[in-house]
């Protein structure tokens, strides 16, 4: 007959391991939180995609003005003369007739220009304010 038991030992040692394993999955958990509100939320792609349509404007620029009230800037590019401006909720691109949007779902947003550089600033509903500076090379003609 076999008299091995099941020892006191042999429990502590489980529950440690457990209780090692269960930490590894909260830490996971917490993890997996703050990168869900942070990296994957949707204002941060919205901006994130604004950011790359906005900087693939920025080429071969002939001339570039801003308003007073840093709502609007005005540039030719290519032939083709853009108005980006905050209009209501949105930052749109006015062009050819038509209005593009660009970014939608804003509170407030302003457009600073110095130093042949473009600074947006954007403040979403959640509070959430972002900034990009670009870099705008003018081309004399």
């Amino acid at each position: 007959m076999n008299e091995k038991g099941y020892t006191l030992l042999e429990a502590l040692f489980q529950l440690v391991v457990f209780v090692l394993v269960m930490q590894l999955v909260v830490l996971i958990m917490l993890w997996y939180a703050e990168m869900k509100t942070t990296v994957l939320s949707d204002e941060q792609s919205k901006w994130e995609l604004f950011v790359y349509d906005l900087n693939s404007y920025f080429e071969n620029i002939t001339f570039f003005t801003i308003r007073q009230n840093q709502k609007r800037i005005t540039f030719e590019s290519g032939n083709t003369i853009h108005n980006i401006d905050c209009y209501n909720n949105l930052i749109r691109d006015q062009v050819n007739g038509g209005h593009v949007p660009m970014l939608i779902g804003i509170n407030k947003c302003q457009f600073q220009y110095e130093n042949n550089r473009v600074t947006v600033a954007v403040e979403f509903p959640s509070g959430i304010q972002k900034e990009r500076t670009f870099y705008v090379p003018i081309i004399e003609k």
